[in-house]
């Protein structure tokens, strides 16, 4: 008995060792597109909920809406800033196209870091005893800015996935890439 159990044991722990063995394997483009995607993500969404804030504190304005509105703006620069800091940080697939697409983040990381400064100087800009309306208008110039910026992401992306069918394979299988197909 004990002799026909021993082949069926051992066919069992064989199959068992083998399904273990096949979990997904990442390639190295899909987990980088995975760590940019995730990034840009996080920072897309701290952005909108920034943005949200301010349209709800421009809807029903009051004296603390001022300090509020500064630190929505305040919360903006800093997600950004983080961007910046993620992508340049971000290593590249090891291929000439991964180095491409290192160089086209990093111009991206360039032009986010540059949007921030500009916010910064425009908010600093508001006099400590500027109302609500003077506050806005001044705040309002920063809107194309962040426009441009989301726009410009959205681009940066589409333009390294397009850039050679290996990003573009590590894009289409990174589960955060998904809003950006």
């Amino acid at each position: 008995m004990l002799a026909r159990i021993a082949p069926l044991t051992l066919l069992l722990l064989t199959l068992a060792v083998a399904a273990a063995g096949c979990g997904k394997s990442q390639s190295a483009e899909e987990k980088w597109a995975n760590e940019v995607c995730g990034s840009v993500t996080t920072w897309k969404d701290s952005v909108t909920t920034s943005v949200n804030d301010i349209e709800n504190q421009v809807k029903s304005p009051s004296s603390a809406s001022i300090d509020s509105i500064k630190s929505s703006v305040s919360s903006i620069s800093d997600a950004t800033s983080k961007l910046a800091s993620d992508l340049k940080s971000t290593g590249a697939p090891n291929t000439p196209a991964g180095a491409q697409a290192k160089q086209q983040l990093d111009t991206f990381a360039s032009h986010l870091q540059s949007s921030v400064e500009s916010a910064k100087k425009t908010t600093s800009s508001i006099p400590a005893n500027a109302g609500i309306t003077e506050t806005l208008t001044t705040l309002a110039s920063l809107a194309p800015t962040l426009q441009s910026l989301g726009t410009t992401a959205q681009t940066t992306l589409k333009s390294i996935q397009s850039s050679a069918s290996s990003l573009k394979d590590g894009f289409q299988k990174a589960d955060s890439c998904k809003p950006y197909r």
